[in-house]
């Protein structure tokens, strides 16, 4: 009963994190087609506005500057800002010629051995987005974790609508929980820093999506019980 409890508050809790927005997306005409198969059995409803998350707005745009530092420490190990950048671009080259699905495997794992971190502790705010490189100098929480992964899946040649980073509610711990989810065919795999297993959304159902996000696009997602339908 407790645990029924838990996850009917987890589900109310995200559907009113996203009702507030379902609106104004619905109005937007920016607004894309509703999808009511989306992540995890949610409905999904896009949008192509990124104003709404500056966070992520601001990670992209420290993006480009990221890739010169990082190409000079590959010429030149001396230009290396710490050994945690320099293991981080031997994965990358180390898993480029890999099948898609090992590159999932060999990314999760890899950033998942990298210590946990709260954002008070390591950026002094409550929340805080960061990008890649300061995540390898300074470490973060499973959003951070999320982020560092959908950038290095981008470098291996994934496309962008084929990733995105998603804030969801984890309904067996009752707290908030970030991953990525990468498309290989008509499977979506979920990259969790909680788990080394890359398994299928569809086996993770204890994950509430509320948003997600990818350069391009972001969606709104409401609780399959609240309208959406199981795949």
């Amino acid at each position: 009963m407790k645990q029924q409890l838990v996850i009917q508050f987890a589900l109310a809790s995200a559907l009113t994190a996203v009702i507030a927005i379902w609106p104004q997306e619905l109005r937007s005409q920016d607004a894309g087609v509703v999808n009511e198969n989306g992540l995890m059995g949610s409905v999904e409803i896009p949008s192509d506005d990124l104003s709404a998350l500056p966070q992520w707005t601001r990670v992209l745009g420290k993006i480009p500057e990221e890739k010169i530092l990082i190409k000079k420490c590959e010429v030149d190990i001396k230009n290396c800002s710490s050994t945690k950048l320099i293991a981080w671009r031997a994965k990358i080259q180390e898993a480029r010629t890999l099948p898609p699905l090992k590159q999932l495997r060999v990314v999760n794992r890899f950033i998942n051995s990298w210590p946990i971190s709260d954002d008070q502790k390591s950026y002094k705010k409550q929340d805080y987005w960061a990008s890649p490189m300061e995540f390898s100098e300074r470490s973060g929480d499973s959003k951070d974790f999320a982020i560092i992964k959908f950038f290095m899946l981008r470098e291996l040649g994934f496309a962008n609508k084929n990733l995105r980073i998603v804030i969801a509610i984890d309904t067996l711990r009752n707290k908030p929980q970030a991953f990525v989810t990468a498309n290989i065919g008509k499977n979506v795999y979920v990259l969790d820093n909680l788990s080394n297993t890359i398994q299928t959304d569809n086996f993770l159902r204890h994950f509430v999506p509320t948003y997600s996000v990818n350069e391009t696009t972001r969606w709104a997602h409401i609780p399959a019980r609240f309208g959406g339908t199981e795949k």
